[in-house]
């Protein structure tokens, strides 16, 4: 029992550190993004070359569309920080050994679903906009004699195994949330007739 309970701490603490690092890391990484951000609209000349090629996408020639992926996929990064602090949330009470918390259980009920939206947010929004632009570009550049081949796999093109994956930890969250809480009325059930 004791060999199970060293290896129990161990796994729980690289996974402290893991989410811990992925969590800081993210926000850090946030922060850059933003500065470098302010730095397009403030001092454009001041960036460093590597990114400025991407002040094209600040100029007045471009309209809203070219904004639906890149604001699609801040939304759901941000989406994603939110549900790794709620994961992170869930490691206390673990550590304890407080499986059936109602805190563990609510955080990974958030966790989970915000996984899912992002995974079938995300993904639809990139659908849609693939095909409406690969629509466009077969009747502005083209001429409309392209056919709907084009479309399959732009469509196939716009979901990623990223996606794919999120969803798949999303369920998987939900599940396991299910099962604690299943074994937390179990447990109060079997707390109650002793």
């Amino acid at each position: 029992m004791l060999l199970k309970n060293n290896n129990f701490m161990k796994t729980i603490g690289l996974l402290k550190n893991l989410i811990n690092l992925l969590f800081w890391g993210m926000i850090a990484f946030s922060i850059a993004v933003f500065a470098l951000i302010l730095m397009f609209f403030i001092s454009p000349e001041s960036i460093p070359l590597m990114f400025q090629g991407y002040t094209m996408m600040f100029d007045s020639f471009y309209s809203w569309n070219i904004w639906i992926v890149p604001f699609t996929n801040l939304l759901g990064f941000i989406l994603f920080i939110v549900s790794i602090y709620y994961l992170k949330k869930c490691i206390e009470p673990l550590q304890k050994r407080q499986f059936y918390s109602e805190d563990v259980i609510r955080n990974l009920k958030k966790s989970g679903r915000l996984f899912v939206i992002i995974a079938l947010g995300t993904g639809l929004i990139r659908i849609i906009t693939a095909f409406v632009f690969s629509t466009y570009a077969n009747v502005s550049v083209i001429g409309g004699n392209f056919g709907t081949g084009h479309q399959s796999a732009a469509v196939a093109s716009s979901i990623e195994n990223f996606n794919l994956f999120l969803l798949i930890i999303g369920l998987f969250l939900l599940v396991f949330s299910n099962a604690f809480e299943n074994g937390r009325l179990l447990k109060q059930e079997n707390d109650l007739t002793i």
